[in-house]
């Protein structure tokens, strides 16, 4: 496949989105003046990451793998676990008392699912799906990723809430966003 093709394929923008999760946890961990705004990088990118793939690439993956329905609920359930410590990280705030604790076992938490994700999930999805299919995916999780909600909400936990709340807590965390940014100016 054409390199430049491979930029638009869902498991390597996924692949890459993991890579940019691991170094936040780390740059989120350093103390001083960027904690906080590092803090709230990871927290956004978490929060789009998973979004695009419990709307689009774990339904995908259980209508068209032989285990697709096992491969998916694992993922699922880890996430419900995951944006539980990070609903929990997040009402602590990066100078909240526990944060490193809690940022580390968060950063566990993700770490281990990413890596059953592209180990079980995406290498499977690569399998199954045509480079033609894995860049519409591609797409799809980029336009998902452009409007998802930019925190975490532990009620939206599957493909069904994530594109019925998106459209109205995307914009509305994006404002609050906004907001938070120009307060810290």
């Amino acid at each position: 496949m054409n390199p430049l093709m491979r930029d638009h394929d869902a498991i390597d923008i996924l692949k890459r989105q993991h890579q940019q999760i691991r170094r936040g946890f780390y740059k989120a961990a350093v103390p001083g003046p960027t904690r906080r705004k590092a803090f709230h990088q990871l927290v956004r990118l978490l929060a789009v990451h998973e979004a695009a793939e419990e709307a689009h690439v774990h339904p995908l993956a259980r209508r068209v793998l032989r285990a697709g329905r096992t491969l998916s609920a694992r993922r699922r359930e880890e996430e419900k676990q995951a944006k539980r410590l990070l609903v929990d990280l997040w009402r602590t705030g990066p100078g909240g008392k526990g944060y490193l604790r809690k940022l580390n076992r968060l950063r566990r938490a993700v770490s281990e699912h990413a890596a059953r994700e592209e180990r079980e999930e995406f290498a499977a999805l690569r399998r199954a799906l045509s480079a033609p299919r894995l860049r519409i995916l591609g797409t799809e999780v980029r336009f998902a990723q452009s409007y998802a909600p930019t925190r975490p909400h532990r009620w939206v936990n599957n493909e069904a809430m994530n594109k019925l709340s998106a459209p109205l807590l995307g914009p509305l965390d994006r404002a609050r966003d906004l907001a938070r940014h120009r307060a810290h100016r």
